[in-house]
């Protein structure tokens, strides 16, 4: 997932690209960057047996004589709707704009993190050199569910325990009232009964516009404010013999 965000900053350095496609994400979504990275970096430096007492530099030292099967062999615990591996601000490679002495691996708010360093107006210029397409498709969270949620539909306090901890492990502030307005606004209340399809139909709809959808929309104006050729797309077919055949497309 986390390869928008390096195709983005390789976007802005303008050295490889002409044009690009992002398809089903962008780095404005919260998934972009990683949440509290040294705590992954201690969780497999511990199970490499490489000091974490010491400074950065011996650690990745240590890390850097290790096998790449090993490295990859070793299980990171992450947070769901958070992943473990991808970019990181480390104040070399993404140019924060902020003071040199800021530790952005303990950067715990994604979004606004996002917000500070991508929608600088310098950034948003030198991406708005290229040709641009955005594309998503029409349910974009499918694979946060399990096959029977998807299949069967899910009940009220699925859906709670689903949208929580996707603001829990997403926002640092304002959780209750988050959640809150999620719930209200990806609710049908013309509806008196709450089906579990449409529950679910729902919560797949919230998931997929938080992650994905608006990120990409977002990225699609920024870009087209500097009249450049920006496309937007929505692929919405759906083949029978696919995972969930059964479940119809979110309208």
């Amino acid at each position: 997932m986390n390869r928008y965000m390096c195709v983005y900053v390789l976007y802005v350095a303008g050295l490889l690209f002409h044009r690009g496609v992002l398809m089903s994400g962008s780095a404005l979504s919260p998934w972009a960057l990683i949440r509290g990275a040294a705590n992954y970096a201690t969780q497999v430096a511990k199970n490499l047996n490489c000091s974490t007492t010491g400074d950065s530099q011996t650690l990745l030292t240590c890390l850097r004589e290790v096998p790449l099967s090993e490295l990859l062999a070793v299980p990171v615990r992450g947070l769901e709707f958070a992943p473990a591996f991808g970019p990181s601000i480390d104040g070399v490679v993404i140019d924060p704009g902020e003071p040199e002495d800021q530790d952005y691996t303990l950067q715990v708010d994604t979004i606004n993190t996002l917000n500070n360093i991508l929608l600088r107006k310098d950034v948003v210029a030198k991406l708005s050199r290229y040709d641009l397409m955005v594309g998503v498709v029409r349910s974009e969270a499918y694979f946060s569910l399990t096959a029977d949620d998807a299949q069967y539909g899910i009940e009220a306090d699925r859906r709670m325990k689903i949208l929580r901890e996707f603001v829990r492990n997403t926002y640092t502030y304002h959780q209750p009232e988050i959640l809150a307005t999620i719930i209200n606004e990806y609710t049908d209340w013309e509806k008196p009964v709450q089906h579990p399809v449409n529950i679910r139909d729902e919560t797949l709809e919230a998931l997929g516009d938080a992650n994905t959808v608006a990120p990409a929309t977002r990225t699609a104006d920024l870009h087209s404010q500097s009249h450049r050729n920006s496309y937007l797309y929505v692929f919405d077919y759906q083949t029978k013999f696919g995972d969930y055949p059964q479940v119809s497309p979110i309208g």
